[in-house]
């Protein structure tokens, strides 16, 4: 005779196998992370970002859930039907006793039977409610420009910070190389003056200034390497991929951009700043709020219909004490006359807070500008840094040739020469902070603006 544990293990195993197997493959299936395509040029980051930062869908979230709001509110438009269904049991028979003298019946006499099914089917449509409904309608319908106006907000917020981050993480890298660059060259230095000490042509302290000048560019290039780390894991968060993802980037190409005056930025960010727009979008709302909170003055009118049928049994097809079923239409109005001032309240609340969305608009708007004139004057003066800092560049790296040709003819002291190389590590960079620091603050400027500056 078979064991229990060989009858049930064959069934034990061919069941939770497949559930195995299946959790296991929904695990592997969910393991791989979607990755950008690579290299990533700046326009697909700011696309790939679109598609997948949490903060962005979280806002379309947002912009789904107002439009369901506002369906709400158009649907007390329509009519509203109910039905019911209730049993009854009395204990005893409902009856009604007649004793007074003159009448040919006299005790108890049941009027209504003891088992009652009834079934029954209202209809109501508001038709007046003082505006009521089309101002909820109306403010609901605001209220989803309002978050559509704030998804915007966050969209500009993204598409400026995943080009900026972007550019940091070139701008970091190239300041990186630079770093590195000067180590090597400083490498080269610190060999070469000790090989010139070794030969009694140089002082003792030329080496120790090498060194001294090697330990300071080692350091900057650390510092460099750990930005730089901390840059591409702030896109990466973005673009909603790891932390730790190496995700390799296209450089951008040099240029410039045609700048509208000030005073035309200025429309433009009237036209398009989605904030501005969510506070125009916000007093039309208030408006709507008060007429909904004087909706109260006025009487409130509906039409109505009933239909229903009682009966002893489930159908309620059986009564013989009246008709099993009826039905019935009719008017209702309802009107309040006291409250105890709730409704002027009301009405005034949302008088105060349409004058606190105006001053705040107004508010807005000069901020608004200010934002504008900032980014516009950072981005003049970082196109004309580009020029500057690349004849800086130049000048230093002429400097090093020179310097380096008067230290072997011992004109100069080693350490000139050494301070020549300082000065084309950081032209070099300063031109690179230049270069996409122009690019960094057109962002801006098209964030303050509410959009690109070629729409």
């Amino acid at each position: 005779m078979m064991s229990l544990k060989k009858i049930f293990l064959p069934f034990v195993v061919a069941f939770i196998f497949p559930v195995f197997l299946f959790s296991r493959v929904s695990w592997c299936e969910d393991e791989p992370q979607d990755m950008p395509p690579q290299p990533l040029t700046k326009e697909a980051a700011v696309q790939y970002a679109l598609s997948h930062n949490r903060l962005f869908k979280a806002a379309m979230q947002d912009v789904a859930a107002a439009t369901q709001r506002v369906k709400q509110a158009e649907a007390d438009f329509y009519p509203k039907v109910d039905g019911s269904y209730a049993f009854r049991q009395f204990s005893n028979q409902p009856v009604v006793n007649l004793t007074a003298e003159g009448l040919p019946i006299h005790g108890p006499i049941p009027f209504s039977i003891k088992t009652s099914n009834r079934w029954e089917v209202n209809v109501v449509q508001p038709l007046f409610t003082g505006f009521a409904l089309e101002s909820q309608y109306k403010m609901n319908k605001a209220g989803e420009k309002i978050s559509k106006y704030q998804r915007d907000e966050i969209r500009l917020n993204l598409v400026r910070d995943v080009q900026a981050a972007y550019l940091q993480v070139l701008l970091g890298a190239r300041l990186l190389q630079v770093a590195r660059d000067n180590v090597s060259s400083l490498e080269v230095q610190k060999k070469n003056a000790e090989a010139n000490y070794k030969q009694g042509v140089a002082a003792s302290n030329d080496v120790l200034k090498a060194e001294v000048a090697l330990a300071d560019a080692v350091q900057r290039e650390r510092n460099a390497a750990k930005q730089l780390t901390v840059l591409r894991s702030t896109l990466n968060q973005l673009l909603d991929v790891d932390l730790q993802a190496k995700v390799e980037l296209a450089d951008i190409k040099e240029r410039t951009y045609d700048i509208p005056d000030l005073h035309q930025l200025y429309i433009y960010a009237e036209q398009r700043r989605p904030e501005y727009l969510s506070l125009d979008a916000s007093i039309k709302q208030a408006d709507w709020g008060k007429t909904a909170a004087r909706s109260r003055y006025y009487p409130r009118v509906s039409a109505f219909a009933q239909y229903f049928r009682e009966g002893e049994d489930f159908a309620a097809d059986n009564n013989p004490f009246t008709n099993s079923d009826n039905a019935s239409v009719g008017v209702r109005v309802d009107w309040n006359f006291f409250e105890g001032g709730k409704t002027r309240a009301s009405e005034l609340e949302w008088e105060y807070r349409r004058r606190s969305l105006e001053q705040k608009r107004d508010d807005y708007h000069k901020q608004m500008q200010l934002q504008i004139e900032t980014a516009y004057e950072q981005l003049k003066v970082a196109k004309a840094n580009i020029e500057t800092a690349r004849v800086a560049l130049r000048q230093a790296e002429e400097n090093e040739r020179i310097t380096t040709i008067q230290y072997k003819e011992q004109v100069v002291i080693f350490l000139e020469v050494l301070n020549a190389q300082v000065f084309v590590a950081q032209t070099r960079a300063d031109f690179y902070q230049a270069l996409y620091g122009y690019e960094i603050a057109k962002a801006e400027l098209e964030r303050a603006i509410g959009g690109p500056l070629g729409s």
